[in-house]
């Protein structure tokens, strides 16, 4: 019985302890793409600087060159439900337009207090985060 307990507790506990290890790298990275991305140097970012850093992203994920991205370009940038959210026409691919338009959704979302900016506490939210993933 107590070795059935023990076991239970620490798989408990490697549950609990698995979201701190991964904290950190995920907050270095919405704090590499408020760096990236605010070219202002203000400490936050606006819709501006959001369109751009995602349509430079656009380009370098866009391996092919041929304008669109599809699902193995974007990654893990996008989930499934929010690639095909992204994708309007529903040809499977995301122009410029539209994956700037995702990352503006996002943006929305991470504006928490609705002042047209994403401060770095926002970025280091749950929707700030995926914010950073498509426009770093």
């Amino acid at each position: 019985m107590r070795k059935r307990s023990a076991s239970r507790i620490l798989a408990v506990l490697s549950l609990v302890a698995a979201p701190a290890v991964s904290f950190p790298i995920a907050s270095a990275y919405a704090a590499n793409a408020l760096t990236a991305a605010d070219t202002d140097k203000d400490g936050t970012l606006d819709k501006a600087e959001v369109d751009a850093a995602a349509g430079t992203q656009f380009d370098k994920l866009d391996k092919d060159k041929d304008g669109t991205l599809d699902k193995a370009e974007v990654g893990k940038r996008l989930s499934k439900a929010d690639f095909a959210a992204a994708d309007p026409d529903g040809d499977k691919t995301l122009t410029k337009a539209e994956y700037i338009a995702a990352a503006d959704k996002a943006f929305a979302a991470a504006d928490a207090d609705n002042d047209g900016t994403v401060d770095a506490k926002e970025l280091h939210s749950k929707a700030g985060l995926a914010l950073s993933k498509l426009i770093k």
